[in-house]
Formats: structure tokens, sequence, C-alpha cells
């Protein structure tokens, strides 16, 4: 029961947003090429997030909930939208189908490590690149 109540707090995080290098504000999802794979969080077994060129997908043991699939049923009716800040050392995501947003913030903390930020929780969360 704790591991899906952790999953499900890290698909819904609130965090802040700044200025950085580059930002949009449509349906496709575009991280940047420092994020790209499959990170899995340490100390946590099994649950992780793997990034490809136009898509963030939550990853819990064998299962993979990707985003694009669900933007993708909702896109045509104007009731889904992405919105994201890019940096070299930053990603920042919201992600909205209907009436619910989704917020999540990496920082690249090595080529290797990345940390989400989350403002509810005072414990740091990492992530190791597989």
């Amino acid at each position: 029961m704790k591991k899906l109540l952790l999953l499900f707090s890290a698909l819904l995080f609130i965090s802040c947003s700044g200025d950085d290098d580059s930002s949009s504000n449509d349906t496709s999802i575009n991280p940047p090429s420092w994020i790209q794979g499959l990170w899995m969080r340490e100390g946590v077994e099994g649950f992780g997030y793997e990034f490809t060129k136009d898509d963030i997908c939550s990853v819990f043991y064998n299962t993979k909930s990707c985003n694009k699939t669900q933007i993708d049923l909702f896109k045509d009716t104007n009731q889904a939208n992405v919105y994201e800040e890019i940096s070299d050392d930053r990603y920042y995501i919201e992600i909205t189908y209907l009436t619910q947003t989704s917020q999540l913030e990496f920082i690249k903390i090595s080529s290797t490590r990345i940390k989400l930020s989350e403002l509810l929780s005072e414990v740091d969360i990492f992530y190791t690149l597989q």
C-alpha cells in the first residue's frame, strides 16, 4: 500500500515555475536529451520514469503508463495541454487532462543521477539512470 501511495504522490507534484532557457505550451512532450532513458528510484524497488524523445512513462515494476497515449485521447477535443520548461540541468513539465494537472520537476545532479523536486515533501527523491 505504501508503494502505491508513493506512486500516486509521484504523479501529482506541485512545484514552482521559474525562468528557464525554453518553454512550450501545446500537447507535445519533448524531454531534453540529458534526461532520456530509464531512471529508477533509489531505495524503492520497481519504481521509476522512462523518458523518450516524445514521452514520459511512469514505471512500476513491469508496467508502464505513458502520458502521450493519454494526451492523444484528449487533444482533439482541446481537453489536454502540456507546458514544459527546459534547461541544461532542469526539466519541468505540467500535463493537464480535462481538469487534472500533474506537475513534475527534475533537477540534473550528474549524467547518471537526477532529483525529483517535490515542495510538499522534505525528503529528497533521487533516480539513477539504468
